[in-house]
């Protein structure tokens, strides 16, 4: 409760005893101690009169910054000097206008006048999906004096829901409805394809269906011109979440599970504002999640609850099973979107066999998150023998990765092979591709 400020001030007394000044030495120190006694006395009055308020969102985005505000009232005529200390949940990063090194908690720093209010504000990363507490917030009051502090504590214990980041679909929908992709970085694309209502003619492309063509258009152009439609509406997109063992693996502090989360609510929220039917299955060693495909905003909040639930277990995933269940439960024919990892032919042997099955009936894209680190070893400088053997290492398994990724393929089984950075862009491009062959 005594400060640095208080000995320092006191240590300056003993240039009076040095001095022999004796009188004068009583009357300082005497003088100094009744200062800190009145301040001490004066905070214990006031601190019981202070209030304080947290605002910050009950519903979070993982890895989206959220703002936390402190409202800190001072209803007396003691203007004091506070530093805050607010306790957030574990897995919450956060950062202040100021930070010292090493500091694990939020501490904020402000004057507080009197018969006046302010506001201190930092801001909070969430790391992990589900429901968190934040916890009391702790004060130290001083006035300007300085001598001594005081502490207190606001119970302010507050939970909050951490649900998948849905900042990019967001901002693809609002694209959408412009019907334009002029973003920096993003493709232009419209939203035609291959349902029954005309749009319009364009240039015949490779890949077009020659059903598409138009023989009177290409006769007057005396080029291939192909039909365009609108995208169908109310198809079936499914997607399909791997929550076993090989989704434990970190990247960008993310586990691969949080990436894939992040796509899956990306794609659905994209599928839902095109009307389409979205449906959801999780599993790792038997099916946690099911959710057939449907509209409606009670569905979506279904959805969005069930990904927030879902955390990657150590343990092989049985992918016999749960591809059996959408052979028995998806009866139309369905965009099957797969958030998985391949790893080998061998460890991904189950993966591919039943995957094969399913495309027979559906459409199955297998969306795959690469791992930057390895490839990155691919081209950085050897400076010791270790840095060989991690280079042949990550050859190895890349190596491998490539070799199953080329048995889905060599199955006509789309593989989407993408870094986290790249998701929602490679996602977003294949979907509406992939309406025009449902």
């Amino acid at each position: 409760m005594v400060t640095f400020r208080l000995a320092t001030v006191m240590a300056l007394g003993s240039v009076f005893w040095a001095l022999g000044w004796t009188p004068f030495a009583w009357a300082y120190n005497v003088f100094v101690l009744a200062v800190a006694v009145w301040e001490l006395l004066s905070i214990a009055h006031v601190r019981k009169s202070l209030r304080c308020e947290r605002h910050v969102s009950e519903v979070m985005e993982i890895s989206a910054k959220s703002q936390v505000e402190i409202l800190i009232t001072n209803p007396t005529n003691l203007p004091l000097v506070v530093s805050v200390k607010d306790e957030l949940p574990l897995d919450f990063h956060w950062d202040a206008p100021v930070r010292k090194p090493g500091q694990i908690l939020p501490m904020l720093f402000a004057q507080l006048p009197a018969l006046s209010q302010i506001k201190l504000a930092y801001s909070v990363t969430p790391m992990r999906r589900g429901e968190f507490k934040f916890g009391d917030v702790h004060m130290k009051l001083s006035t300007l004096v300085g001598f001594v502090w005081l502490p207190v504590r606001f119970q302010l214990q507050q939970r909050v829901k951490v649900l998948p980041n849905l900042v990019q679909a967001r901002k693809y929908a609002l694209l959408m409805r412009k019907m334009k992709m002029h973003e920096e970085g993003f493709r232009p694309l419209t939203l035609k394809g291959s349902g029954t209502e005309f749009a319009s003619l364009r240039d015949y492309l490779p890949d077009d269906d020659p059903r598409w063509i138009d023989w009177n258009a290409t006769a007057r152009r005396a080029k291939l011109v192909s039909k365009e439609f609108e995208l169908e509406r109310g198809q079936n997109i499914f997607a399909v979440l791997d929550a076993g063992r090989v989704m434990a693996t970190k990247l960008d502090g993310l586990t691969k599970l949080d990436h894939a989360v992040n796509g899956v609510a990306f794609i659905l929220y994209i599928a839902r504002n095109l009307d389409d039917k979205i449906g959801l299955m999780t599993f790792s060693d038997k099916i946690s999640q099911w959710l057939p495909p449907r509209k409606g905003i009670q569905h979506w909040d279904a959805i969005l609850q069930a990904l927030r639930q879902v955390e990657p277990k150590l343990v092989e995933s049985d992918y016999a099973g749960a591809f059996t269940r959408l052979l028995q439960n998806l009866p139309r024919r369905s965009l099957l979107l797969i958030f998985t990892d391949l790893v080998d032919p061998d460890t991904s042997e189950a993966l591919i066999t039943h995957a094969r099955l399913l495309s027979e009936k559906h459409l199955v894209f297998v969306i795959a998150l690469s791992d930057y680190e390895l490839r990155s070893l691919m081209i950085e400088p050897i400076e010791d023998p270790s840095d060989i053997y991690k280079r042949a290492s990550a050859i190895a398994v890349l190596n491998d990765r490539l070799k199953a990724i080329a048995q889905l393929r060599e199955s006509k089984i789309t593989v989407i092979d993408t870094s986290p950075e790249a998701l929602f862009n490679t996602l977003f491009e294949h979907y509406l591709l992939a309406k025009r062959r449902l």
